[in-house]
């Protein structure tokens, strides 16, 4: 299934902070034009979910590449945007999947997080998330990871 028909398909999603902060400081990317055709325009009926890793993320990395000043606009653009989802809900499914994968414990978490709510998460390329671990976790924990 493509990343579109993902997008067409599907009421919810998590995005890796990977992705948020490609779209938020403007790397050129080609999911960069889909998010904007699917998730970030009025008619979206795509609910985003996220949880506090990915906003301390977002926070810290654009606060060391950018400023202080570009950090609180993204994180208030990203509160704008995203349902976070409270750790406590997350915590023990994420620690297992980082039991068991050599994954970033933000990486579980965002998985962790679309397993709870049942939905496809997207992650870009990482060398940590080899095609060979997404398949495992996706078997394993009925999750939906994509790589886009």
């Amino acid at each position: 299934m493509s990343i579109r028909q993902i997008l067409i398909n599907t009421p919810n999603l998590v995005l890796d902070t990977s992705v948020l902060l490609g779209y938020f400081i403007s790397e050129a990317r080609d999911i960069n034009s889909l998010l904007e055709e699917y998730l970030f325009t009025q008619e979206s009926k795509i609910v985003l979910y996220g949880h506090n890793l990915i906003k301390s993320e977002l926070f810290y990395i654009t606060c060391r590449e950018i400023s202080m000043t570009e950090a609180e606009m993204v994180l208030k653009k990203t509160e704008s945007i995203m349902n976070t989802i409270g750790d406590t809900w997350l915590f023990k499914k994420a620690a297992n999947i980082k039991c068991r994968y050599p994954i970033a414990i933000s990486d579980c978490y965002s998985i962790s997080l679309a397993i709870l709510q049942e939905c496809p998460v997207f992650f870009l390329p990482e060398v940590e998330l080899s095609r060979e671990i997404v398949n495992q976790i996706n078997k394993e924990y009925n999750a939906k990871i994509h790589i886009v």
